[in-house]
């Protein structure tokens, strides 16, 4: 299993079921994350659904540094027909769009970070994801869900996991699907959020596929919890880690 870390200043991870205004998950979708590993091994768009799909492919999320929605007012550019130069340059009336951004959750020099747990029954591809990690060579450059929020990625190891099928609550640390949870155990100082509706997999046509709800602690702290589901174990330098698959 590879580790490693994903932080920046700015992030937005678009709700698909927004309309007249673009809401933002505070983490991203795990069709995000495999479209960001894709483009660093250089796969060209809309080719790798079915060779990051869940059956394949286990991905896991914590959270390292909370985030905080803020709503900006963009001027986006009127592209419709008769498209003219006048248009383009922006010389026309815009069309104004609140667009909801993540932002640090802390002091001024904190970042947004995510720590991805990435598994692959392809050996040789897992390898060349962590090469291309450890010496910064990505075919595209990563960003935090559109284009213009660059991305740092810093590799964390490369891990034995061990996968278990837990028979009573345990301590998870990742985010965790809401259909696997069969019950909550009130921890002190813990705040559980849920995110609804988000995008798990994709057809090879780009149909969504699979959605979940997760469940998650809003300053990334463990949760416990009994699930229904497997769960891994692995140990990093910081200790041990236990979560579940996104």
């Amino acid at each position: 299993m590879t580790v490693f870390d994903v932080a920046g200043y700015f992030a937005h991870f678009r709700k698909y079921f927004s309309t007249t205004s673009s809401l933002s998950y505070v983490f991203p979708p795990r069709t995000a994350i495999a479209g960001m590993i894709a483009g660093i091994l250089g796969y060209d768009r809309d080719s790798y659904y079915d060779l990051f799909s869940s059956d394949v492919c286990k991905i896991a999320l914590k959270i390292m540094n909370p985030a905080r929605r803020i709503t900006h007012t963009l001027n986006y550019l009127m592209t419709d027909k008769p498209l003219t130069i006048k248009k383009l340059r922006g010389m026309s009336s815009p069309a104004q769009i609140h667009v909801e951004i993540l932002v640090p959750d802390g002091g001024p020099a904190s970042r947004i970070c995510y720590r991805l747990f990435f598994a692959h029954e392809d050996e040789s591809l897992q390898e060349e994801l962590a090469m291309r990690i450890r010496c910064k060579k990505f075919c595209y450059p990563p960003s935090l869900g559109t284009a213009n929020f660059i991305a740092d990625l810093n590799y964390v190891d490369t891990v034995d996991a061990d996968l278990f099928k837990p028979d009573r609550e345990i301590d998870i640390q990742t985010i965790v699907p809401a259909s696997v949870v069969k019950q909550i155990f009130p921890m002190e100082d813990r705040r559980i959020f849920l995110e609804e509706l988000v995008p798990a997999d994709f057809t090879a046509d780009r149909l969504l596929r699979r959605k979940e709800t997760y469940i998650y602690e809003g300053t990334g702290k463990t949760i416990r919890l009994l699930v229904d589901c497997e769960a891994f174990r692995c140990h990093l330098g910081d200790g041990e880690v236990v979560g579940v698959f996104m």
